[in-house]
């Protein structure tokens, strides 16, 4: 099966002169490879000396190295790339885990033929662990180093049919989770845990497997500002409180991120929940009338914004960001942001105005828009709280 995004990315690569990647960021090696990373955490991420990078060459080498207990799973959907595992810790038998990596990195790129001639390796400065930076200045001097962002920022700019079609079920995924939270809300008396777990659950369910989730919820009068980390908590929801949830899964490593804000318990909104709910709603729908081929993203921001002043209201954040195998890329729908809008950008966008500290109301929403030649297509179409 063809790997277009690799493709994509030994183009970009190509144009900024590099003759290999080493890549070490989770985004960047699941866009590549199809190996959905393991975002690390617990016992995994003790263990694993480094967790996987991948080596790619614009002539056509590709190679995942990884610890040992990702090995299989990488193999399969890796297609393409010689997986290459290290043992980073073993049961019954003492082992160095660093010097696996090392040697693996090594017989990796000397495998590849970066030992000779004059070669352009491009890297991710913000990503590449020491110890394997290290080892190429200090093992393979006849490489020049470049930094590898620009060019996978490029290449995942536009996104590929496939990544469509898992942008979409990410999408499906995330609006179950919303769906269960209007469920959960239409009766007051409900733990904000108790919601979350709910919601969590309905999303597994949909998508087949444990998630990695991230996101908030957050009820009453902490809606009034942005709440990070703002919920759960152990609250129990009452008759016309608000409530907000941003909730972002990642699924078969890609992620969609999604905001609904509503009132619980099946009472009328109050005048300033009302003010605060529409305005947000209808910024959403401003916001995305500009993500047409030809604008710029700052303009979907701008249209936002007069949405929000029109109700009198200040807008409290960006609009927005693309979505892919990041939660949040670039471009962002800020004012700065002149990046021209084209066909096959994923957005999702976010206007939110908060009454802040001394008050009592707020509102988010969002949806993920695909862009086509046509106009901006809304994914995860749930029903909105207002």
């Amino acid at each position: 099966m063809s790997n277009h995004e690799l493709e994509r990315a030994r183009a970009e690569l190509k144009t900024l002169g590099a003759d290999f990647a080493l890549l070490s960021s989770g985004d960047n090696v699941t866009y590549v490879s199809h190996f959905e990373v393991p975002v690390e955490f617990g016992a995994l991420a003790t263990l694993s000396f480094i967790p996987p990078l991948a080596l790619i060459g614009v002539r056509g080498e590709a190679a995942l190295v990884t610890p040992s207990f990702y090995e299989a799973a990488a193999k399969q959907p890796s297609s393409g790339f010689e997986v290459r595992g290290y043992e980073p810790v073993n049961w019954f038998t003492p082992v160095d885990g660093r010097q696996n990596f090392l040697d693996a990195l090594r017989d990796t790129l000397v495998q590849a033929g970066l030992g000779s001639g004059t070669v352009k390796l491009a890297i991710e400065e913000k990503t590449l662990p020491t110890a394997a930076l290290r080892l190429v200045m200090d093992e393979f001097p006849n490489v020049t180093l470049l930094e590898a962002g620009p060019a996978l920022a490029a290449a995942r700019l536009i996104k590929t049919s496939r990544e469509l079609e898992l942008l979409r079920f990410a999408a499906e995924v995330n609006q179950i989770g919303h769906t269960e939270l209007l469920n959960q809300t239409r009766e007051a008396s409900r733990n904000e845990f108790a919601m979350w777990s709910a919601v969590i659950q309905a999303m597994e369910r949909k998508a087949g497997h444990p998630l990695m989730v991230f996101g908030e919820l957050v009820t009453g009068t902490r809606c009034k500002m942005v709440n990070y980390p703002g919920g759960p908590k152990d609250v129990t929801t009452r008759p016309g409180d608000l409530t907000l949830m941003d909730m972002s899964p990642r699924v078969n490593g890609y992620w969609s991120d999604t905001t609904n804000t509503m009132v619980v318990g099946g009472v009328a909104a109050t005048a300033k929940q009302t003010l605060y709910g529409v305005a947000a709603r209808e910024a959403f729908y401003a916001a995305a009338e500009m993500l047409r081929p030809g604008r710029r993203a700052k303009e979907a921001y701008f249209a936002a914004e007069a949405t929000f002043e029109k109700h009198g209201l200040k807008i409290g954040h960006y609009a927005g960001h693309q979505i892919g195998v990041s939660v949040n890329e670039a471009p962002r729908l800020v004012p700065y942001d002149d990046t021209p809008i084209q066909a096959g950008m994923v957005f999702s966008i976010e206007p939110g105005a908060y009454e802040g500290p001394d008050g009592e109301a707020g509102a988010r929403m969002e949806k993920s828009v695909i862009v086509h030649e046509s106009g901006p297509e809304i994914i995860c179409n749930f029903e909105w709280g207002f």
